[in-house]
This record gives structure tokens, C-alpha cells and sequence, in this order.
């Protein structure tokens, strides 16, 4: 596990933890934990001030791709997803009503070995990403393309 999966996991589970103190139950959304989620095409062609419509073409191109392939791996891990989330409400709900945070470390568990497999996953596609990106970006696009990334991972 690599060490901003370690650092996205503590930092969900942190909440958790926390949410358990306020009474309110804290959402876990295990697709975002995997780190998927879709770029706006538009919107990244209008951040990284494209104007030529080859390049705006290969861009686009590119994120449709890795769009594609994460609503693939999202449809692939649907059930685990899920499965993952009732589990982790359900604990939650345990915790809450017992005062008893340790409710929680069976969760963490689970979590920290169904993760990071799908993530390693992601990872692996924003590479081809960004590759296909480099490829077709001036240096500076590229710059505000890896920001604007970074930003969105969260």
C-alpha cells in the first residue's frame, strides 16, 4: 500500500472516528477511496486554454478513454463497493450505539485489503493518462494539466 492510500485511509477513517463522537454516522464512499471519479472534458480544455482543435481533439480523446475505463472499473467493483459501505454503516451504527470505537478496527481492515488492489488500478490508468497527455501538451499545459489532477484527486 503505497503512502497516500495509507494517508487516505487514516484520514477517512479519522472522520469516522469523529463522526462517531458528534452522533451523526459519517459517510464512506469506497469508489472515492479507490480515487475513481470522471474529469469534465470541457471544463479541462478550458483550464489548460487549448485553442488548437488537433490538440483539443487528442485531449479529449484521452479523458473519454480513462472516463471509459473508470466507469469500467466502477462497474466491475459495484458489488464490492456496496458491500463495503453496508459494512462500514452497520459498524458505524454498532459503534455509535456502544460508545466503542474498537467496533470500527474490523472495518479498517477490510478496507485497507480491498482498496488499494482497486487503486493500484486507477493508478495505473492515469498514467496511460498522463502520458497521453504529455504527448500532446505544451510543457506549461502539462504543468496546469498535473495541477489541475492533483487538485481534483483531492
Amino acid at each position: 500500500m503505497n503512502f497516500k492510500t495509507q494517508i487516505l485511509l487514516v484520514a477517512i477513517l479519522g472522520l469516522c472516528m469523529s463522526g462517531l463522537n458528534a452522533q451523526q454516522p459519517p459517510d464512506f464512499d469506497a469508489e472515492k477511496a479507490a480515487g475513481i471519479f470522471e474529469y469534465d472534458v470541457e471544463k479541462v480544455i478550458r483550464k489548460l486554454s487549448i485553442a488548437d482543435d488537433t490538440t483539443q481533439q487528442k485531449v479529449s480523446t484521452a479523458l473519454h478513454a480513462y472516463n471509459n475505463k473508470m466507469l469500467d472499473l466502477s462497474f466491475e467493483h459495484a458489488a464490492t463497493f456496496r458491500a463495503l459501505a453496508e459494512t462500514f454503516d452497520r459498524n458505524v451504527q454498532i459503534a455509535m450505539q456502544r460508545r466503542d470505537r474498537s467496533q470500527m478496527d474490523g472495518v479498517k481492515a477490510t478496507i485497507q485489503e480491498i482498496i488499494p488492489p482497486i487503486r493500484m488500478q486507477v493508478v495505473a490508468e492515469e498514467k496511460i493518462l498522463n502520458e497521453a497527455m504529455a504527448a500532446v501538451l505544451s510543457e506549461q499545459q502539462n504543468r496546469k494539466w498535473l495541477n489541475y489532477q492533483k487538485r481534483q484527486k483531492g
